[in-house]
């Protein structure tokens, strides 16, 4: 059987005080056994993530062979993050819509509500619509894994 490689999403923030190794912060992007299986090896290391396989009903080395987590082998990617831990210095965007159009009121609802949400809440259906110099899709992938805070308007800080 022959499992499709993916990625787990994560974030890489640096706080000043601290080091780029200490600092990060895994999220997943879905709930499959895959996905599951990286989130263990990192968090917990490779031999649980071994078990957490065998218990999921899966045949151990054809399921390690053909996992990629983030284009790393299983046992790589637990390496890589044995010594880290989630931290809750990670960084936070705050996003502010420039003007009051619809097209960047429909970005930030995006974030919160979906994308789909968003567009037919402002009657943008099968409209291209870009936020921040990206395709709506793009947007929203890239700040679903960021910590971020939407402003109805700019704030001082």
């Amino acid at each position: 059987m022959k499992l499709s490689t993916f990625a787990i999403a994560f974030t890489l923030s640096v706080a000043a005080a601290q080091s780029f190794a200490k600092d990060v912060r895994l999220q997943p992007v879905n709930n499959n056994v895959e996905t599951q299986a990286c989130l263990t090896a990192a968090k917990e290391g490779f031999g649980p993530a071994l078990r957490f396989i065998r218990n999921s009903g899966y045949n151990v080395e054809e399921f390690n062979a053909s996992l990629r987590c983030n284009g790393e082998s299983l046992r790589t990617f637990a390496y890589m993050y044995k010594n880290n831990k989630e931290t809750n210095a990670a960084k936070t965007i705050a996003l502010v819509a420039r003007n009051k159009d619809v097209a960047s009121q429909a970005c930030l609802e995006a974030l919160t509500i979906g994308k789909d949400a968003a567009l037919a809440k402002y009657g943008l259906e099968g409209e291209n619509i870009i936020c921040n110099h990206k395709n709506i899709n793009d947007f929203v992938r890239q700040y679903s894994v960021e910590n971020v805070v939407v402003r109805a308007n700019v704030e001082a800080e």
